[in-house]
């Protein structure tokens, strides 16, 4: 397990990923600002695969990075997380 704060540095890429879904309402905010709470924590995180679920989209990733974000109807790959 890997045990700190998730990296949230993400390429220009991916945060314009998020915020086009944001402006279609994909994500609600809610659910963006659940996500922040969330991986503001420190925690454990396995060290291979893992994914979240937070409603209208997901989380995936690697240990302590952030991976992508998927929308809701997407496949969750690796660990899920709680």
């Amino acid at each position: 397990m890997a045990v700190g704060k998730l990296n949230l540095r993400a390429s220009k890429s991916k945060i314009e990923k998020l915020l086009d879904r944001i402006r279609t309402r994909e994500i609600s905010v809610d659910d963006l600002m659940q996500f922040q709470e969330w991986a503001k924590a420190t925690r454990e995180y396995p060290e291979d695969e893992w994914c979240k679920d937070f409603g209208t989209f997901k989380a995936v990733g690697r240990g302590l990075e952030l991976a992508s974000f998927l929308s809701k109807n997407q496949p969750c790959w690796g660990q899920k997380l709680e």
